[in-house]
């Protein structure tokens, strides 16, 4: 028996059809070489081998013998991710978004052969606010270079949710509604990711029936080009959002008004039978025209509530199984193969609603290898949340297929953030779980790419390991690959940063310069003495590597602006403590820094305004388009859409930083020192609408002035004199807007669980000043809460006693502290909030 299996193997790898399989794949991951390398090497060959597979997990094979590299793998992205894995583990080179270095030897010394074969089946890539935060604006250069990253860094499925609009606008023609209708409902390019999670609708306008046409068009490219890697493109599907006057149209469907931060959408109920045939008529649509797809990606609860029944109640139960039993028949009525994909972020985001039994509840109408499940940020769950793991809250997920996924970054800021050990062997841990369910694939989900480069190499490099990888010794390799040597220098940068911005992780990584001074939001960035020895000791490193110049603008921008955020620290708590006379010269000294940080930014490859301006300015399909996408940009990175998410998008940008962050910063140095009041809403709105980029001429030597700046800055100590011990805020006349003012802040975790009472300290002011009342609040939820109503005066202190404090497993990483003082809008008072301890 065994032998007539072996021959018929033998016949189907000698057929015809088979040895065009084999063709087409090698001929596939060569032109990724050749678009990546310039030329293919005469002396690379690659092949196809579907058996280094095993149980539809990828693997490759690689070996140099003779000066001859060979390399082997069982799918076109399994031949690219062998070619990528000797090239870094070799020092050869390494490709990523601020630029590539490739140099291969003329002649490959011998190594022995290497066999990998994934974990995973699946290793997933992209989130849907990515769309938003990164590629709203992308072309197909943009785009082709994106795919040739993902195949070489060894993922093969990818969300792709491009041109589901222009799909959705025919089905909504077909169903009688007029183009103005739908444009009502459409946002802008940058937004789109939250209007097809039902967050919002409208904002920024509807881009031009051009803009569709050039969105299906470049999908279309997207889609080919996956396909002919063999990648797994996760395409849109229905989850219920419709326009507005779908309800004009159709008078008797149930739509529900979904709210979320200020904004609006409309949600078309799973039981009207409209539902079902939006459903089936767009995958049809969609079909029609990208071909057959498998996998459709449906989010319906996106941070928002549940619109079905009491907590814990049969109805919401029944209801809830209902949903997902009319969404999947829809599916299934238009593509009997498809597969469901949710992203679970809202198992750890939303546990005060989604306890297990809803979430029983709504996967249970679905067949288990019908839906996958994304486990969005285990990462969130380990070192914000600090809760336990979906896998451990929903037993297994019962039963669904689901993918381990980590989300290293939040609204595309650019900041210095993560625990490489977590995303070097986390996975580990799901993976030796015996109740981990189906787990059946690997990923990351970041909200924006472009930055924390080593970040997304490591968790690339993880989900082809089912062992542990040597942090250091990763991190040495990592530095040959990217610069071409890795001195001893190098190796304490990397020993000191893994003790400070990459040995913490947060969903705020941004400076306090970047959010309105009455925001108060307290850093969890991890920066501390390391940080700065760190960039201290890769700046010392002795490299001429056009890479390491990269890194070296970055990371002295990144050091100058924490360094700011010091100044700004002594700025603020000078004035409480009423000793103000070296105030004028720490702003010089913090307007110069972050003047010098933007600066040297203007040489860098991907940190730059103009190159997002840019961007936008090609997406457009008219002069008016292009203006308002050009609008769009500047506010999704700066007040983003509401006053609730202002700040959210902060980048360490050139040209953001000296248009929009250090005016705003003057603006707010003159209203301290004057008493006067600063409108930032007017300022944020006229960014907004602004278009223009002041100029700046870049340093000469931006290596040689990164260098320079840090030693000077290096001179500006950390500590302040000003600052109570115990302090976590500060109340001044600037925040005394309105005779009740409520402020708002946020203490670390660790702080509030140790904290016995919390303490206001009047330094100075000629009027009297009541504190109203005290709020902690988790996620979610309120922790505990004061009515305080005590009066405060200049030189006095009020201590409110922390009593009934709830405590549990599942608090947040930042607590948030409310405040409210009531007093005449001229109070003058300045104030210290602090905690104390047991």
């Amino acid at each position: 028996m065994k032998k007539i299996v072996a021959c018929l193997l033998l016949l189907i790898a000698a057929s015809p059809l088979f040895a065009a399989q084999r063709t087409d794949a090698v001929r596939s991951a060569r032109e990724v070489l050749v678009r990546t390398i310039g030329s293919m090497p005469q002396n690379v060959v690659l092949r196809h081998v579907p058996g280094l597979a095993s149980e539809a997990c990828d693997g490759f094979e690689h070996q140099a013998r003779k000066g001859v590299l060979y390399v082997s793998g069982s799918s076109p992205v399994a031949i690219c991710r062998g070619f990528y894995d000797y090239l870094t583990a070799n020092g050869y080179g390494t490709v990523t978004w601020s630029g590539s270095r490739i140099e291969l030897p003329a002649r490959f010394p011998d190594s022995p052969r290497r066999r990998v074969v994934s974990p995973f089946r699946h290793r997933l890539y992209y989130n849907v606010c990515t769309n938003g935060y990164t590629t709203p604006y992308w072309g197909w250069q943009e785009w082709e270079k994106e795919i040739d990253w993902m195949a070489l860094h060894g993922f093969d499925m990818s969300i792709a949710p491009i041109a589901g609009e222009a799909v959705f606008a025919r089905v909504w023609r077909e169903l009688g509604l007029s183009d103005r209708e739908i444009n009502d409902y459409f946002t802008g390019p940058g937004h789109m990711p939250w209007m097809r999670m039902g967050n919002m609708s409208q904002l920024d306008g509807a881009p031009s029936q051009a803009w569709h046409e050039a969105q299906i068009a470049l999908q279309h490219k997207i889609v080919d080009r996956m396909r002919e890697l063999g990648m797994k493109p996760v395409f849109q599907g229905f989850a219920g959002f419709v326009p507005k006057a779908m309800k004009e149209h159709y008078p008797e469907i149930n739509l529900t008004t979904t709210r979320w931060n200020g904004f609006n959408s409309y949600m078309l109920s799973p039981l009207d039978s409209l539902f079902t045939e939006i459903a089936k008529r767009y995958i049809e649509t969609w079909e029609a025209e990208f071909g057959k797809g498998t996998y459709y990606l449906i989010d319906s609860f996106n941070e928002l509530d549940i619109p079905f029944g009491e907590q814990g109640s049969r109805e919401r139960f029944d209801l809830l199984q209902s949903y997902s039993k009319v969404i999947y028949n829809a599916l299934r009525s238009a593509n009997p193969d498809a597969v469901w994909v949710m992203q679970g972020w809202i198992f750890g985001h939303q546990r005060v609603i989604w306890d297990p039994q809803s979430i029983e509840a709504l996967l249970s109408g679905v067949p288990d290898d019908r839906m996958l499940i994304i486990d969005l940020a285990v990462d969130f769950n380990r070192f914000v949340w600090q809760s336990k793991k979906t896998w451990e809250y929903v037993p297994g997920l019962f039963g669904k297929q689901w993918i381990y996924s980590t989300t290293p970054n939040f609204g595309g800021r650019n900041a210095l953030t993560g625990v490489l050990e977590s995303y070097a062997n986390g996975h580990l841990e799901a993976l030796r779980d015996p109740a981990r369910g189906a787990l059946v694939g690997y990923g990351t989900s970041p909200e924006g790419v472009e930055q924390n480069e080593v970040v997304y190499e490591l968790i690339a490099d993880a989900g082809w390991r089912d062992r542990e990888i040597d942090l250091q010794e990763y991190l040495a390799q990592y530095s040959t690959a990217r610069y071409g040597s890795c001195p001893e220098p190098m190796r304490a940068f990397w020993r000191e940063m893994t003790q400070s911005a990459y040995g913490s992780f947060t969903n705020n990584a941004r400076f306090n310069w970047q959010q309105r001074p009455v925001a108060g939001r307290v850093p969890t960035m991890g920066i501390n003495g390391h940080y700065y020895r760190a960039i201290e000791n890769f700046l010392a490193c002795d490299i001429h590597s056009e890479l390491y110049r990269t890194d070296a603008i970055a990371l002295a921008a990144f050091y100058l602006a924490a360094k700011a955020d010091d100044l700004l620290d002594k700025i603020n708590w000078a004035y409480v403590a009423g000793n103000t006379s070296e105030v004028p010269a720490f702003e010089r000294q913090f307007l110069n820094l972050l003047a010098e940080a933007d600066c040297l930014l203007e040489s860098h490859p991907v940190f730059r305004l103009q190159r997002w301006v840019d961007l936008a300015g090609r997406a457009g399909q008219s002069p008016e388009e292009r203006d308002r996408f050009t609008g769009e940009l500047r506010r999704l990175v700066t007040v983003w859409g509401g006053p609730h998410l202002s700040d959210y998008s902060a980048r360490v940008w050139s040209g953001l930083i000296r248009d929009y962050y250090l005016p705003r910063w003057e603006h707010y140095f003159i209203a301290k020192r004057t008493g006067g009041a600063f409108d930032f809403r007017n300022h944020d709105e006229w960014y907004h609408s602004a278009r223009g980029i002041s100029h700046v001429t870049p340093y000469r030597d931006p290596l040689a002035s990164a260098r320079r700046l840090v030693e000077n800055a290096g001179e500006i100590s950390s500590v302040n004199d000003y600052r109570p011990a115990g302090a976590v805020a500060f109340i001044s006349p600037f925040e005394h807007l309105y005779e009740r003012t409520r402020l708002t802040f946020s203490v670390r975790n660790a702080d509030y669980r140790r904290a016995a009472a919390v303490r206001f300290r009047c330094t100075r002011g000629t009027e009297t000043a009541t504190i109203g009342s005290i709020l902690f609040r988790g996620h979610r939820e309120n922790l505990s809460s004061y009515e305080v109503n005590r009066t405060i005066a200049a030189g006095e202190v009020v201590e409110v006693p922390i009593r009934d404090k709830r405590v549990h497993d599942a608090l947040p990483q930042e607590v948030t502290l409310q405040i409210e003082v009531r007093g005449h809008r001229a109070l003058d008072n300045y104030m210290s909030v602090e905690l104390v301890y047991e």
